[in-house]
């Protein structure tokens, strides 16, 4: 099983783009939404599973004044997301190897995924969230939890992340982990690591 971190990994991560989004959207600045998101400290426990998509949505609802649609709305979350078409051609030609998803990242990302990039979430099974294991990388609970959740053992995993922490953290449960720091790269990793395993 290779787990395959989201932002920056599959997709090139843009949160400017979903700050000025949903500024627009509301009426404010982008510093306003960041200040009211992620200053705060409230989308770090989404992350956590701390609120659900509904619940989500309702806070955008009181706290900025969206009054969009729940489609509207899982389009406006995913614009900080574009895919990176090199990754997803490196994905496929893992098959049959089992690819998923590990994430921080929270309940309306993972309601949304589907519905706005389905290129992405067809290509893993499952997705596995922080909000549905109830900690973020790269808290062991987070690796273990998922490991669980897929009945695969550390040593039969390799983990994929750009943040060394998040790399490390893995490593920590046993877990053969490479630090992304783009395509072509992760293409020769993971080659000579599929080799030596042969």
């Amino acid at each position: 099983m290779i787990f395959f971190d989201l932002g920056d990994v599959v997709c090139r991560f843009h949160p400017e783009r979903r700050l000025a989004a949903l500024g627009e959207e509301c009426g404010l600045g982008a510093g306003e939404v960041r200040q009211v998101l992620y200053e705060s400290g409230v989308v770090g426990r989404w992350d956590r599973g701390l609120a659900s998509a509904a619940e989500i949505h309702a806070t955008l609802e009181r706290e900025l004044g969206y009054t969009g649609g729940p489609a509207a709305l899982h389009e406006l979350w995913c614009t900080a997301f574009e895919p990176d078409d090199r990754v997803l051609a490196l994905v496929d030609g893992l098959r049959p190897l089992r690819t998923a998803l590990l994430t921080n990242n929270d309940a309306l990302l993972l309601e949304a995924l589907p519905e706005v990039l389905p290129q992405i979430a067809a290509r893993f099974e499952p997705l596995l969230f922080s909000c549905m294991l109830g900690a973020t990388k790269p808290d062991p609970a987070a690796y273990t939890r998922a490991l669980d959740l897929v009945g695969v053992a550390p040593e039969a995993a390799v983990f994929i992340d750009d943040k060394p922490a998040n790399v490390a953290g893995a490593q920590a449960v046993g877990i053969t982990a490479l630090h992304f720091t783009g395509a072509a790269e992760l293409s020769t990793d993971l080659a000579e690591l599929l080799a030596a395993e042969e």
